[in-house]
């Protein structure tokens, strides 16, 4: 691809995000940076069940993508819709947008 076609893949993707977009505030640690700008989705149907130390409880996963600057790595927490999520990957790849996964923590 060329590099116009990148920053044209850049541009329709921010206007995807922008359709439903929400702005989170991350907590790294002890440091909270500043609010921004995501779409957030359902990852797949319902929840699913993970298992810790021989007990299952729900998780719901959800997919969140912001612009190829978003300030987000594994380990980030954030509060959407009254849930807390902790990222659990950063897909690698940020040439037209970054693409998190999250889940449910409580």
């Amino acid at each position: 691809m060329t590099p116009e076609e990148w920053l044209t893949m850049q541009a329709d993707l921010l206007a995807v995000r922008n359709m439903n977009a929400v702005d989170i505030t991350i907590r790294r640690g002890a440091t909270t940076l500043a609010a921004q700008t995501v779409r957030i989705a359902r990852a797949g149907y319902g929840a699913r069940q993970a298992t810790s130390a021989g007990a299952e409880q729900p998780s719901t996963l959800v997919v969140v993508m912001g612009a190829v600057d978003l300030a987000i790595q594994a380990g980030d927490r954030f509060t959407w819709n009254s849930a807390l999520y902790e990222v659990t990957l950063v897909r690698p790849n940020r040439r037209a947008a970054t693409v998190a996964e999250a889940q449910v923590v409580q």
